[in-house]
Formats: structure tokens, sequence, C-alpha cells
């Protein structure tokens, strides 16, 4: 369990370091023999201590679920439904920029092409820790890596934390590339 909490720590940081996640924003999970280790509410991903980490239960509720961070519905929803470990959710500006008038996010530059593909641009009728927005964004991850809600932000799974970052890093270059080569 040691090595999950360093990876954590670490994407965390790597995160802030990007500029993907802003002070108060973001967090992060991974699933871990029926439980789920999350990022607290209101975590610095950048300077993210073991104190900063929430350990629930995979399935059910819990007494501190309220500790965890409000996007905790959408990391075990995607964690059951695509059966994968780990889960990144971060708010990078060039990205969320471009989810405020596309519907998908195509790509421009080659690696982007290649990695990602077309990525889907959700547009929900409630805010961010809707009930309907969990199964959305766990329907769409079990195809795509990476899934970007509108004007908001990106959720990204993949079996580890370090693969679901790339794929985040990833799009916000591609849409740093598009938004630039656009000026």
């Amino acid at each position: 369990m040691e090595w999950v909490i360093r990876e954590i720590l670490e994407v965390g940081r790597i995160l802030f370091r990007e500029g993907l996640v802003s002070a108060r924003a973001g967090n992060l999970s991974y699933a871990y023999k029926g439980k789920l280790i999350i990022t607290r509410t209101g975590s610095f991903l950048g300077g993210l201590t073991r104190e900063d980490l929430i350990e629930v239960p995979l399935e059910g509720e819990s007494l501190i679920d309220n500790r965890a961070s409000v996007e905790l519905p959408v990391h075990r929803r995607v964690v059951i439904k695509t059966g994968k470990r780990a889960v990144v959710h971060a708010h990078p500006p060039f990205t969320v920029s471009l989810s405020l008038f596309e519907k998908t996010i195509e790509p421009v530059d080659s690696e982007g092409k290649a990695i990602l593909g077309t990525v889907p641009v959700l547009d929900p009728a409630e805010p961010p820790a809707s009930e309907d927005l969990p199964e959305a964004i766990s329907e769409h991850l079990k195809t795509y890596k990476v899934v970007v809600i509108r004007g908001h932000g990106v959720f990204s799974a993949a079996e580890s934390l370090y693969r679901a970052y790339s794929y985040v890093s990833t799009l916000e270059h591609s849409c740093r590339v598009k938004v630039l080569s656009k000026i």
C-alpha cells in the first residue's frame, strides 16, 4: 500500500507543477483491495501529504465519505464500471476553454491524435456533483481515455495514476497546440 500512497502524492505534485490544477482543485483516487484511497476535500495537490488521503470502501458508503473529495461518487462509479484502478480529475485551462465551444475535442497534433483520438465533451444538465454525471463519465471512460466536462474539467482512468495523468497532460498539450494554431 505504501507505493499507492507515494504514487498519489507524486502525481498530485506533477499535476500542480504542470498547471493542470489550481491550488484547491482536482482530485485523485486509487482502488486497492476493496478500498478507495482518495484525496480529501479541499486538498492542495501540489503539496499532498498522507493526511490528505482518505480511505473509504469502494462500494457502499461510510461515515467519513464527507471528508473525501466531493467527486467521490464519480471516482467510485468509474472504478466499478470500468475496472480501472486509478482516476484523475483535473482542471486544465486550455482544455476547459475549448470545452466551452466544442462538442468533441479533436487534437490537431500527431501525439494527441495517436494517443487520444477524439475526446468527448459532456454537457451535464446539473452541477458536477449530480447523480447522473458519475454514470455518464464512467460509461465514456469505458471507451475513451479521458472525458471533458464542459466548463469544469476532465476525468481520466487507467491502471495507474501515472498513465491517467499522462492522458490529461497529453490532452492539455493538444488543446494548447490547437488554441495556438488558431491565433
